[in-house]
């Protein structure tokens, strides 16, 4: 999915329907703002709305998610690299995810395996480790929910 070719698509689908950002905006409930950020390419619409658009337009997802209109011979590999890019994508999702359960378990498991471990540098050293894995989860928590918070907050606006 191309994020900058699928706003110019909106843009260039609302132009077609002679409608405005403010007038597109209100058929789907969103902001002017909101439209004007798709086109741009700095976010994409959720996909929750996307079949809003779709009808608006009269087009269909796959060509919304291409970026164009598509004839039949291009609608079926299309297709099937949408399908391919969103897979992608939710795979990387679950890999950060996964990152993110590994500090956080490795760091509390380190620290409460000090605990009970006799008086040494090496309990000192555990225990330092131990919270730069858990300060660095919740860093990557954090820096992921904004992720998905920001793009949440686009759509409500």
């Amino acid at each position: 999915m191309n994020q900058v070719q699928i706003g110019k698509f909106i843009a260039e689908m609302r132009k077609e329907k002679n409608l405005t950002q403010v007038e597109l905006g209100d058929l789907l409930g969103v902001t002017n703002k909101t439209i004007s950020r798709w086109e741009n390419g700095n976010y994409m619409p959720d996909i929750s709305i996307m079949q809003q658009i779709c009808s608006v337009f009269n087009i269909s997802i796959n060509e919304l998610i291409s970026g164009k209109k598509l004839d039949d011979t291009e609608y079926k590999a299309s297709a099937d690299q949408n399908l391919i890019s969103s897979l992608l994508e939710l795979k990387n999702i679950r890999k950060q995810k996964r990152i993110i359960d590994f500090f956080s378990g490795g760091g509390t498991g380190l620290l409460v395996s000090s605990f009970f471990s006799p008086d040494s540098t090496r309990r000192s050293l555990v225990i330092v480790v131990g919270l730069i894995m858990i300060f660095l989860s919740w860093y990557l928590r954090n820096k992921f929910d904004k992720s998905i918070m920001d793009t949440l907050s686009v759509l409500n606006e």
